[in-house]
């Protein structure tokens, strides 16, 4: 059975507290790997089967980009917080200073920097990635 929103926000809780020294990261994603997650599900009593483990990988990934502190360089965990929180983006149509903007107001979001034009497109993209949607460009199309 899949832990609930609490177990999982404990789960992720768990592997900040252990790993604190990885956050906040300079990778694009939550350093978050098998054997962290294994420990923590241990740690909390939790047996998940083979089906679920991703599912779970996943939720507590999310759970984890929110509990960090993140800057620029974490645009994939930036990504997948959009996604969530903004699902009704038309991204096609979406501003560099929409991203910036939706960024900036993640609560854990810390970096007050500019960001350069390689990392809002980093965040497009794999915010894009992550959308189910099938999203087809024409040649010629870009984001303004």
């Amino acid at each position: 059975m899949l832990p609930d929103f609490a177990h999982i926000n404990s789960i992720a809780a768990s592997i900040l507290t252990e790993n604190a020294y990885l956050f906040p990261s300079s990778y694009p994603d939550i350093p978050l790997n098998v054997t962290m997650l294994k420990n923590a599900l241990l740690k909390a009593g939790i047996e998940a089967d083979k089906t679920e483990f991703r599912v779970i990988m996943q939720q507590v990934e999310l759970a984890l980009a929110s509990m960090v502190p993140l800057n620029w360089n974490n645009y994939g965990s930036i990504a997948l917080l959009l996604n969530q929180q903004n699902p009704q983006e038309n991204l096609l149509a979406i501003s560099e200073q929409r991203i910036i903007e939706l960024t900036r107001g993640l609560p854990n979001f810390k970096d007050e920097s500019e960001p350069d034009a390689d990392i809002i497109d980093s965040v497009i993209y794999t915010w894009i990635s992550l959308t189910d949607a099938e999203i087809d460009f024409i040649e010629n199309e870009s984001w303004s």
